[in-house]
């Protein structure tokens, strides 16, 4: 499997069927090659554009109004995919507005196979965040144009190939192999995550006290505790916290050795300590990562990606 193909969505607003452009890369034998990008009309029942989203990728109604329609778009996407296995960073969100967008329009869900560069980058790198920008970075990767499909999308592919390198192996199956990484899939109208397979002598992580033990194991924050520091501009901290429990999280009040991810919201200068330019919660983790602790640093955006890529979980955002 030497040809496969980097994709990525932007949406209109915070609801994950509300697709406005889509970028995709085709891979072959380690190397860049087709790409393909294009404007789409969101659904009319989730076509509005929310300004936290416009600011974000710079698309506004105007871009889209002579675009192709969902589903023009996905015809377009399969054709391009051509059976291909598929990689995104965070590929749940992506799979996400694929899935919500078809349910939108009475389309139905297209079969694909799939893999996600955060799951294989967290087996990759000793990183303090996961996000794009982080993870190109760490993959050599020169990437300057964050939520534009097209950067988004080569960016990916970059990352994967980076992977392969670091990992050495030669295909996209092997790099999987080699992370212990089980690839997702779309099929016969059925959603299976793309996710880390622990080793068979190692016992399954339950969800943690407080967390939700119905949510989705492949959510993005299933079995993790996660803490929050500064202040979130899209909603309360009290319902970030909840949000993080109904999926299957543990939300925790301080930072400790027991943490895996801290979300970085807006800093007062004047609740800092003299001198320093960012949160005790902040320089905590990294003096745990530093010490070989495995802790990710995140921002409010990317705490709502991840949230949004999560099934059933529906985001209502303060101004929205």
């Amino acid at each position: 499997m030497t040809s496969w193909v980097a994709i990525d969505f932007e949406t209109a607003n915070e609801y994950r069927g509300s697709p406005c452009a889509v970028a995709m890369v085709a891979v072959q034998d380690g190397r860049l090659g087709e790409r393909y990008t294009t404007y789409i009309q969101p659904p009319p029942s989730a076509a509005y554009f929310s300004p936290f989203n416009m600011a974000l990728h710079g698309i506004t109604p105007r871009h889209v109004q002579n675009a192709p329609t969902w589903p023009q778009a996905l015809k377009e996407i399969i054709d391009f995919v051509d059976d291909r296995p598929v990689v995104a960073h965070n590929a749940a969100f992506d799979l996400g507005v694929i899935r919500n967008a078809c349910d939108l329009t009475d389309s139905p869900w297209p079969n694909l196979t799939y893999a996600c560069t955060l799951v294989v980058a967290r087996r990759t790198w000793q990183l303090i965040s996961y996000s794009l920008p982080w993870v190109a970075e760490a993959a050599g990767h020169q990437f300057l144009d964050h939520h534009d499909p097209a950067a988004d999308a080569q960016a990916a592919a970059t990352i994967a190939l980076a992977a392969q390198r670091a990992h050495g192996v030669d295909t996209l199956p092997e790099l999987l192999q080699a992370t212990r990484t089980r690839f997702g899939a779309l099929f016969g109208g059925e959603w299976k995550g793309c996710r880390y397979q622990p080793p068979s002598t190692s016992r399954a992580r339950s969800a943690l006290p407080g967390a939700n033990p119905d949510a989705d194991p492949d959510g993005p924050f299933y079995g993790l505790t996660v803490c929050f520091t500064g202040t979130l501009l899209t909603m309360s901290r009290d319902e970030a916290r909840h949000l993080v429990a109904e999926v299957g999280g543990q939300p925790v009040a301080g930072v400790s050795k027991k943490t895996n991810v801290l979300v970085i919201g807006e800093q007062d200068p004047s609740r800092l300590r003299p001198g320093a330019e960012t949160s005790s919660k902040h320089q905590k983790a990294a003096t745990l990562l530093e010490a070989g602790h495995s802790i990710e640093v995140i921002s409010e955006l990317d705490f709502l990606q991840r949230l949004a890529s999560t099934e059933g979980v529906s985001l209502r955002l303060n101004g929205a």
